[in-house]
C-alpha cells in the first residue's frame, strides 16, 4: 500500500489503515501491507523521551486493539510500521495482525538509522534479530528499512528459509534518481534473498519527503512495481 501518513497525526493515519481495510475487504484481499512508521509518521517523534514515550504504543494499547477488531471483523489481516512502547523502551517496530484479529508478529528492527544522533541509547532501542512467523501457510520474515544494507544483517536472513520478506521502509529520493539507478540498487541488495521481497513506501506531502510506490524484488529485478509518485495498492500473489 503507496499511501500518504502525516507526522504525528494518529488520527489521520489510522484512519487511513481503516479506509483501506475496509477497501481490502470489498476487493477480497488477503494481507494488506503499510510502510515504516506509518501509525505515528516517519519524523513523528521528539526525540524528547517522556514526550516520545507518551507517543509510542503498547501492543495492548486500545489503538493497537481497535486494529485488531478491524481485521477480524472486515477478514483481512495488516502489517504496519508504528513506534512501539515496551516498558520504558522505544522500538521501531512492524506489527502483523492476522485476520482473526491476532498479533502473530511484532519485529522490532534491528539497524540504527531510524534515530537522530542525539537520541538516548538506553531508551531507544533496536531489536535483536529477524525471525520467521507464518500465515495462511507462507512462511514471512519482517526486515525495516536500513536492516538489509548491512552484510551480516543479509547473511542472516540469506540463512532463514522464508516464501516472502516484507522490507516496510521510508525514502525520499526524487523520483527520477530513483528510477535512474537506484531502484535497481536496491533490486541488486536484496538479490541474494532469493525469495520475492515485498518493498513498501509511504508518502508524505512536501519536498524532499517520501514519494511512495512499491516494488516486488527477486533475483536482483523488479518483478511487478507500483512506481513511485503513485498512491494505490500494487497487487501480488504469494
Amino acid at each position: 500500500m503507496s499511501e500518504e501518513f502525516r507526522d504525528g497525526d494518529i488520527e489521520y493515519n489510522f484512519n487511513q489503515i481503516k479506509r483501506h481495510l475496509i477497501k481490502s475487504s470489498e476487493k477480497k484481499l488477503d494481507l494488506i501491507c503499510f510502510g515504516e512508521s506509518f501509525l505515528q509518521g516517519f519524523r513523528g517523534l521528539s526525540w524528547e523521551y517522556h514526550k516520545d514515550l507518551a507517543r509510542a504504543y503498547s501492543q495492548d494499547d486500545g489503538i493497537i486493539r481497535s486494529l485488531m477488531e478491524l481485521t477480524k471483523k472486515l477478514n483481512v489481516a495488516v502489517s504496519f510500521g508504528y513506534i512501539e512502547r515496551n516498558g520504558g523502551t522505544i522500538y521501531s517496530s512492524n506489527l502483523f495482525i492476522s485476520e482473526d484479529g491476532e498479533i502473530i508478529d511484532n519485529y522490532r528492527r534491528i539497524s540504527p538509522g531510524w534515530k537522530v544522533a542525539r537520541a538516548d541509547k538506553r531508551y531507544y532501542r533496536e531489536g535483536d534479530s529477524f525471525s520467521t512467523f507464518k500465515y495462511k501457510g507462507k512462511i514471512f520474515a519482517t526486515a525495516i528499512c536500513g536492516d538489509l544494507w548491512y552484510s551480516h544483517n543479509m547473511d542472516s536472513m540469506k540463512q532463514l528459509k522464508v516464501d516472502c520478506v516484507i522490507w516496510p521502509l521510508y525514502v525520499d529520493y526524487t523520483i527520477d534518481k530513483w528510477e535512474n539507478g537506484e531502484r535497481e540498487e536496491y533490486a541488486y541488495q536484496v538479490e541474494p534473498i532469493k525469495a520475492p521481497v515485498l518493498m513498501i513506501n509511504s508518502y508524505v506531502e512536501g519536498e524532499d519527503r517520501a514519494k511512495g510506490g512499491c516494488c516486488i524484488f527477486q533475483n536482483g529485478q523488479v518483478l511487478k512495481e507500483l512506481p513511485m509518485g503513485e498512491l494505490g495498492i500494487l497487487e501480488y500473489d504469494i
